[in-house]
């Protein structure tokens, strides 16, 4: 059984703090989603939300930060620059074979696209260097410094959401101190990254051919090998530090649901039996609702729009809106780069339509309240800060 308590906001100061908490204030007070036991998830971490609404059907240790390997992978791909463009590996990209890899030599040239799915779906991390190098390199940059500025500009795009659990030390997740996420910020992310018609592309495909006719298969048993079949994809993690991680997306009569999983049980596949179970009670709950006509009563998880703090970043360099400077200046929070068109324009505390996911459309929208959220963000942010117990329970045979 999902139980209710008051879930505290946290009290604004300061004049812009105090029109952030007018914004805030207006969504209502939100019951929160609790653990449910009765679905024995052996997890030690977990979220389900509705990707339309925001509503959470079920969490446990939600907020509490965690290493999350490769999950790490879907914050560099959102981050990826625009167009058709061909990047050059290098050395500096090559791992050993410890890591997770796309496989390549220094010195190939290969389209952005071929690294994105190198990135996706074998989880290489020789394509999240490679990726970061080339996109966040300025002139006289040494390869360490350009993967820097590449992962300081997800690190503000994060920052920029409200996401204040996440912090990135590199784009592939390889376990490092200070290199952190939780369920609740991961699966707001992927709501936000679902209105990127590319991101969707990525963590659907079950293989896919480069140039040069190498296959790239995706590493999500879910996807490729488990009968789920309202599966729309997702994203595997794993290093020693983080366990088994998952995020899946799943859809059903016009509902989108995420599930994120932090440190699963690998034996028999449970860690992907954990997210099917929590996709299918958020999916039951939302239709038993919706059968009753009930409303939303509980928790709902929401993001500032990243494209606010810039107009409020454009506005404090001086330039007007009709001169946005180079995306790189700003860190590139303009929009996704490479995930296909911008999404549609969103008030600046965002929860998707209850029709649904938004996949075209341009920065536009309200450009005061959004710069005056930009400015309440520059104001400051605030922090937040158990035994395993397995549970017995399979509906996958996995051999």
């Amino acid at each position: 059984m999902v139980t209710f308590g008051t879930r505290p906001k946290p009290l604004g100061w300061g004049l812009t703090l105090v029109v952030l908490g007018c914004l805030l204030g207006a969504l209502g007070q939100a019951a929160s989603a609790q653990e449910v036991p009765e679905l024995k998830v052996n997890s030690v971490q977990y979220i389900v939300i509705d990707a339309g609404t925001g509503e959470v059907f079920a969490q446990r240790g939600a907020n509490e930060r965690a290493a999350m390997a490769s999950l790490t992978k879907v914050f560099t791909a959102i981050e990826a620059a625009p167009g058709e463009v061909v990047l050059e590996t290098s050395e500096a990209d090559l791992l050993d074979a410890n890591n997770s890899l796309m496989g390549f030599d220094p010195g190939e040239r290969l389209r952005l696209e071929e690294l994105l799915y190198g990135l996706m779906l074998p989880s290489g991390n020789d394509a999240a260097l490679a990726i970061a190098r080339n996109l966040g390199g300025q002139p006289g940059d040494d390869p360490d410094q350009s993967v820097q500025r590449f992962v300081d500009r997800m690190n503000q795009r994060v920052a920029d959401m409200g996401l204040r659990d996440t912090h990135l030390m590199n784009p592939h997740g390889w376990g490092v101190p200070d290199h952190y996420t939780s369920p609740h910020d991961l699966a707001t992310f992927v709501m936000y990254a679902l209105r990127y018609p590319r991101f969707v592309e990525l963590i659907s495909a079950e293989t896919y051919e480069t140039a040069e006719g190498f296959e790239l298969r995706n590493n999500n048993r879910l996807l490729t090998d488990l009968d789920y079949p309202d599966l729309l994809g997702g994203k595997t993690g794993y290093d020693w530090d983080a366990g088994w991680c998952l995020i899946e997306v799943a859809e059903r009569d016009g509902n989108t649901m995420i599930s994120v999983t932090f440190d699963g049980v690998h034996e028999n596949g449970d860690w992907y039996d954990d997210n099917r179970v929590l996709l299918d009670y958020a999916f039951e709950q939302k239709a038993q609702r919706a059968s009753a006509g009930g409303q939303i009563t509980g928790e709902r998880v929401s993001y500032l729009d990243p494209d606010a703090a810039v107009i409020g970043r454009v506005a404090a360099t001086g330039a007007t809106l009709g001169s946005v400077p180079d995306p790189a200046v700003l860190g590139q929070t303009v929009s996704a780069p490479g995930m296909g068109p911008n999404p549609a324009s969103v008030p600046a505390v965002v929860r998707p339509p209850t029709g649904g996911l938004t996949t075209t459309g341009g920065l536009g929208g309200s450009i005061v309240p959004a710069l005056a959220v930009a400015v309440a963000i520059i104001g400051g942010q605030g922090m937040k800060s158990g035994m395993r117990h397995r549970e017995v329970r399979r509906r996958f045979t996995v051999t």
